[in-house]
């Protein structure tokens, strides 16, 4: 299981300060880090990407991490964070509010706007977390917000559930198959939304009411499952979910999404879990994305590289430098 690591310790020079932040800006996108007191500066992370996620374990004291406007400028994509607080607290501020996270509660972020963490406490602030695209909340609930918070030590089945899929599903992470972990991750996925962002709306909308939603996951799900059928079109999906075209249209537009717009975006995620799998590096680039359900090679690897920032043909030079 490819995984990076790195650890810093009170006492570093500036060298292994920059190489820190530099670890973490390859983890999270790009941060600044205020260092404390030097005898408590101290570090740990570790973080593997598995299908669309990223599993992080991160211990850090005696800093505060900042993401300036000028750090969120040069992030690839808009993403949230889950996060499972093991040690604490963390000291939060965004958007002018202030919040705490720490034992004893879950919590989800998004980590593409600005905000400051500061770590607290003797034993500073340490977390197991799941990074994945905003798009996989939106494709639930397009009303999600900046920061949600749920208690696990109230007594709530619903913060228990959640706290202990997460520490199960990370016990596990070198175990669990490519397959599993996707699907693993949508059901973590489907339990934040409906355990965090959902109750925090109020009313839903009659746009957003639990038919819609349900019609658009059942949609969202046929699309993954015929990924491989060059054919497919709003209207395949339409007729394969027994729903109109325009129904189709409606409801994924609720959720902040178009049919053709997370066909292609499903197809070059899947060529891209493809191209960095070692058990796939005997095939050829073609006969993948032919796989994931592109016609031609040549549109393919535009729309990869419009995506991704780099060609198939690079992006599988990187993954065959990194462990199996």
């Amino acid at each position: 299981m490819p995984d990076t690591e790195f650890a810093i310790s009170a006492g570093a020079g500036p060298g292994r300060r920059a190489a820190w932040r530099a670890a973490l800006s390859d983890a999270f996108g790009p941060f600044e880090v205020h260092h404390g007191d030097a005898g408590d500066f101290a570090g740990h992370l570790r973080y593997v990407r598995r299908a669309s996620l990223q599993f992080n374990d991160l211990h850090y004291q005696g800093q505060k991490l900042e993401r300036t406007a000028g750090n969120v400028s040069r992030l690839d994509q808009e993403f949230y964070t889950f996060g499972l607080p093991l040690a604490g607290p963390l000291a939060v501020r965004q958007r002018g509010r202030e919040f705490q996270v720490e034992p004893g509660c879950v919590y989800l972020m998004n980590q593409s706007l600005p905000y400051q963490a500061t770590a607290q406490g003797a034993a500073g602030y340490r977390s197991l977390s799941v990074s994945f695209p905003r798009s996989a909340l939106a494709q639930r609930d397009s009303r999600v917000g900046a920061f949600h918070k749920l208690r696990v030590d109230d007594g709530s089945p619903r913060g228990a559930l959640l706290a202990s899929y997460m520490e199960h599903l990370f016990s596990g992470i070198g175990s669990w198959s490519d397959a599993e972990v996707a699907e693993l991750g949508e059901r973590l996925i489907d339990l934040i939304v409906l355990f965090l962002v959902q109750p925090g709306q109020g009313q839903a909308s009659e746009a957003d009411s639990s038919v819609t939603v349900a019609h658009r996951q059942r949609a969202l799900a046929y699309i993954r499952q015929h990924l491989a059928d060059p054919a497919l079109s709003p209207q395949r999906v339409a007729q394969g979910c027994g729903v109109s075209v325009a129904y189709l249209h409606r409801i994924l537009r609720a959720g902040g999404l178009t049919a053709e717009s997370f066909i292609f975006e499903q197809r070059l995620e899947r060529c891209r879990e493809l191209l960095l799998s070692p058990r796939h590096r005997h095939r050829s680039i073609a006969e993948l994305a032919y796989q994931a359900g592109f016609a031609h090679p040549s549109h393919f690897s535009r729309l990869f590289k419009r995506r991704f920032g780099m060609t198939p043909r690079d992006l599988r030079a990187a993954g065959d430098g990194r462990p199996d």
